[in-house]
């Protein structure tokens, strides 16, 4: 394993991007002292280089992995660039240098820290996607179905599947306002592309009526005298509540919201 370095890489953020900083570090012989995307905090102290993302690099670094490692080592990276694990990006440069090393028994090293790290970031992301499956709450927007959500790490493809096929034939919107993205669905089709931010306009009345019931509902289901909070917190943790209908004050007014459909059926691709 070369050195490690004074150097840091810079890249788009994207997984092309990344494998794309992985052919760099072997093409010059260096271990980057940090790997940064754009939402990375970026306070450098050391020099730093940009990575321009080679999509014929990265396709050769992947083909690399599924051969010298294993197609489970390829699936396991893209899943971990999903998660927040911390210096993520440089960790999975690392993982992949021990694999190329030791082949496929690389996944079987639950012990190694290098491995360790990503195995618990991995199924830390699908336990959050697995919450966001029964805890995502849509308002009826003119049609389309909305939800913001803010989720520590990028579960956005991994509540893909399970939206588009439970809600094939709607129109939603799930914005992921703390890494500013959104997966957009129409019927036959749905990406995940850039977005800041969500308005929303007012709910209509109906709206409004069905958020009431289901707050009601949620507060007269429960049994008074079988009451248990800490178990509730368990199956419910508190950080996603704020995101839950059944959670939320009575409001007479909804989020703001805007949508064009022109627009999103161009940015599907459906146009």
């Amino acid at each position: 394993m070369p050195d490690r370095t004074n150097l840091i890489y810079l890249y788009d953020g994207s997984f092309d991007g990344l494998l794309s900083c992985v052919f760099e570090s072997y093409a010059r012989h260096e271990l980057p002292d940090a790997i940064l995307s754009p939402d990375d905090a970026q306070t450098m102290l050391f020099e730093s280089r940009r990575v321009e993302t080679d999509y014929a690099k990265s396709e050769r670094v992947l083909r690399g992995i599924q051969m010298k490692i294993s197609p489970e080592a390829a699936d396991f990276i893209r899943m971990a660039h999903l998660s927040c694990v911390f210096e993520r990006d440089r960790r999975i440069l690392i993982f992949l240098k021990l694999g190329f090393s030791v082949g496929p028994g690389v996944m079987n090293r639950l012990a190694d820290a290098r491995v360790n790290a990503l195995m618990s970031g991995v199924r830390y992301l699908e336990r959050e996607a697995h919450h966001y499956m029964g805890f995502v709450r849509f308002t009826e927007i003119d049609g389309v179905l909305a939800s913001v959500i803010q989720p520590k790490n990028r579960v956005l493809p991994l509540l893909d599947p399970h939206f588009s096929d439970r809600f094939n034939a709607e129109r939603f919107i799930i914005h992921d306002a703390a890494h500013h993205c959104a997966l957009m669905h129409m019927p036959g089709c749905s990406r995940i592309v850039p977005m800041d931010g969500l308005r929303m306009t007012a709910s209509s009345p109906r709206e409004l009526q069905i958020q009431a019931l289901w707050r009601k509902f949620h507060q007269t289901v429960a049994i008074e005298g079988r009451l248990n909070p800490q178990l509730q917190r368990s199956n419910m943790p508190l950080r996603f509540r704020p995101e839950m209908t059944e959670f939320q004050a009575e409001q007479s007014v909804g989020r703001e919201f805007e949508y064009h459909e022109e627009s999103a059926c161009r940015r599907l691709g459906a146009v």
